[in-house]
């Protein structure tokens, strides 16, 4: 089933942001390390084509750090000026704000030629829903400013930080209202970035163990204690269910996950791989990899 979400408070953010993003000289654009393409919202490539911008890449802690370096180098010699932040911890901060006081210096190069030294330069933080916009922005201000949450949809409301001498929006996050494909979908609700009501677990889980089988397939053994005599490619949820199913059965029977009559609970069984990758139980996943 395609995965579709672009709920009426998105659409009023995009609008918002549309309108903000006038006097704005930078913007800020937080992407998934786990997913730097899919996470990477097609709204802002329309909205803010024009002004410089600065990518950060988040959930590192849960993402394959061999994956994450080679996505920055990756930016890089495309032109992108691209950082990995840790919004948990603060790693990474500083090499943020040397980035954003590289792309805002022109600016004020420009307005303390004309003899005004006290410049205020002001930025736009945006992303996908549960990309960890708000834990970010707690740290920049180094205070609960946002609130911040496992779930997407947690920020529905703008407001102002200062960093340095650059003011920053903090925006609530907005998907495209139509995604490219069906696997960008199922990616993102791996992710964390959509609402569990929006999607089927068990499609959703079956991506996720088709391709943990090819990129990590000792994260299933180590965790389920599945052997993976060979990938599974992923094409369809009717393709691969012959060959995922038996991973069910058995992760249903070790975890419990049992519902009358001794049957396998492949909803439960789902969202227990699902949290599990989203909790870094799996250790590090990255979804997207530079050579993909």
């Amino acid at each position: 089933m395609p995965i579709q979400w672009f709920p009426g408070h998105m659409a009023k953010a995009k609008r918002l942001m549309a309108e903000q993003l006038r006097g704005i000289d930078v913007v800020v654009e937080l992407a998934d390390a786990r997913l730097p393409v899919s996470s990477r919202s097609p709204v802002l490539d329309e909205l803010a084509r024009n002004k410089p911008r600065l990518l950060v890449l988040t959930r590192v802690d849960l993402a394959d750090p061999h994956c994450t370096e080679r996505w920055i180098e990756r930016f890089q010699r495309e032109g992108v000026t691209a950082v990995a932040v840790d919004a948990r911890t603060g790693q990474g901060l500083r090499a943020f704000k040397r980035a954003l006081d590289t792309l805002v210096q022109a600016k004020r190069d420009r307005l303390r030629a004309r003899g005004i030294e006290k410049v205020v330069t002001r930025g736009m933080i945006c992303g996908i829903p549960n990309v960890g916009k708000s834990t970010f922005v707690n740290q920049l201000a180094g205070r609960a400013v946002a609130r911040t949450g496992n779930l997407p949809g947690v920020t529905r409301s703008l407001q102002w930080i200062r960093v340095g001498h650059t003011e920053l929006l903090d925006t609530p996050g907005v998907l495209a209202p139509k995604l490219a494909d069906d696997e960008q979908g199922l990616k993102l609700a791996a992710s964390g970035a959509i609402k569990e009501e929006i999607f089927e677990a068990s499609e959703v889980c079956a991506y996720v163990l088709a391709y943990l089988s090819e990129r990590y397939p000792d994260a299933l053994t180590r965790r389920y204690g599945l052997r993976v005599d060979k990938p599974i490619a992923w094409t369809t949820i009717q393709e691969v269910w012959p060959a995922v199913e038996p991973w069910f059965e058995q992760i249903g029977r070790a975890r419990g996950a049992l519902v009358a009559g001794g049957a396998i609970d492949e909803e439960r069984v789902a969202k227990t791989v699902i949290h599990d990758l989203q909790e870094g139980r799996l250790g590090p996943v990255t979804l997207e990899w530079p050579e993909d």
